[in-house]
């Protein structure tokens, strides 16, 4: 991602400099001016995300500055700093639009907090990375796709591996775009048809081969000649129709159900899964031999809590969507965007826009931190769920034990009789256990 751009003006050579070196060392590209009629030119030039600006200048003061900025810059963000007396000026700033404000002498992390932040929330108004439909941020994301791009032009079947909800047929659609072919992209969800028609919709039937095909109709690899069958959740493809596929993958070619002759496809496969692939060839629920066939080019897309930076983009991409869909001009605080960094996502970009577009519906014009409260607790249900084996269970059950004894020892002012009785242990025990837990 690239660095954030930060002007500062401040009329102190000194304070300017230091400023400058400490916001470098933190990762912002940064800028400065003396003077805000100087600030206001630099802006023109190079368009920051954020002004950090003190409000006593030469010239036009701080506050006149911030007017004008906002009146002609809307999307930049000014953090405004001013004397520990003159804390009337900071309210008025905040009143005229800006973003915070921090007082002198101040804590340099508070600032660099507060420009991260501001930093964040100018990133969410930005007009995101976009390929076809995919919108992204991060380098794994630009790798994928690179790789998505390469691949197309071959003739062999990509692999898309990933979790439920990251965009695989997003990445399919790409392929084909990428690949240049001029027949139709055709989609099929390996798990929703009923295993007894698979075969009749993969591959076509003709008329009279079973009750009710009154006429012969084609299957999807027909349907895709020329162009790109994306077969997602392959790890749900019956045995009986993997070597069929195997076949035609091997061959280029298809046989209808209750059909004789075979026909010449051209296709570009594209076949995705959530599931471990190796591990169901051990089962014996997937052919080796398809396998290998299969994973010959493969991309494995990994998940939305793994790259934050989409999270930014795509939360920003949603918001305006559905801003846009319902007539509002919605935002998010910073600190409610912090909550959804947080959150692990196990639905992925699923979950994320269909929970931004609630809280779009739901707020009236902004998403607050409080508007997030399920989110939390979900979160706090995720980890509790989660199974920690990095210890063996002994180890874990003494420190569970410990746990309990010290949460006991502390609701019962560590009167030991009353610890024990809420324990469901004698006070003999209690006694033991402290002594050889060091409590």
């Amino acid at each position: 991602m690239e660095k954030c751009k930060v002007l500062i003006i401040e009329d102190d050579d000194i304070q300017r400099a230091l400023l400058k070196e400490i916001l470098k060392e933190s990762g912002f590209e940064v800028f400065t001016s003396s003077t805000a009629e100087k600030g206001l030119q630099i802006v023109a030039k190079i368009s920051p995300a954020v002004v950090v600006s003190d409000v006593r200048l030469p010239g036009m003061d701080g506050l006149t500055f911030l007017k004008k900025l906002k009146s002609e810059y809307p999307e930049i963000e000014v953090i405004i700093i001013t004397a520990f007396s003159n804390v009337e000026d900071a309210v008025n700033a905040i009143k005229e639009g800006a973003f915070h404000y921090v007082t002198k002498p101040f804590d340099p992390e508070v600032l660099i907090n507060l420009i991260d932040k501001a930093c964040q929330l100018a990133n969410l108004r930005k007009t995101p990375k976009k390929e076809g439909e995919i919108i992204y941020a991060s380098k794994e994301m630009e790798e994928i796709l690179k790789k998505a791009s390469l691949f197309a032009k071959t003739e062999a079947p990509v692999l898309i591996l990933g979790e439920s909800g990251v965009g695989k047929e997003l990445i399919a659609r790409f392929i084909h775009k990428e690949s240049g072919r001029k027949g139709k992209f055709v989609s099929v969800n390996c798990a929703a048809i009923p295993s007894e028609l698979f075969e009749s919709e993969l591959f076509g039937y003709e008329k009279g081969a079973f009750t009710g095909a009154l006429c012969a109709k084609p299957g999807l690899f027909e349907e895709a000649d020329g162009g790109t069958l994306f077969l997602d959740e392959i790890g749900e493809l019956p045995l009986n129709l993997q070597v069929k596929l195997l076949r035609v993958l091997q061959e280029s070619e298809i046989r209808r159900v209750g059909g004789t002759k075979t026909k010449k496809v051209d296709v570009k496969v594209v076949a995705a899964t959530n599931k471990d692939l190796k591990e169901l060839v051990k089962k014996g629920d997937f052919r080796e031999d398809l396998y290998y066939r299969l994973n010959v080019l493969t991309l494995k897309v990994p998940p939305l809590r793994k790259r934050p930076e989409d999270i930014l983009e795509l939360t920003g991409f949603f918001i305006r969507k559905f801003s846009g869909k319902y007539g509002k001009k919605v935002e998010i605080t910073p600190e409610a965007f912090q909550i959804l960094l947080s959150y692990s996502f196990p639905g992925n970009v699923r979950e994320l826009e269909n929970l931004i577009h609630r809280l779009v519906i739901t707020s009236i014009d902004k998403i607050r931190p409080e508007d997030l409260m399920d989110l939390k607790e979900k979160e706090k249900e995720n980890h509790c769920n989660e199974i920690d084996f990095s210890k063996p269970l002994p180890e874990k059950l003494a420190e569970f034990e410990k746990k309990m004894i010290e949460e006991a020892l502390k609701r019962s002012n560590y009167v030991q009789v009353k610890a024990a009785k809420l324990l469901g242990i004698d006070e003999k025990s209690l006694r033991y256990k402290r002594k050889k837990y060091g409590i």
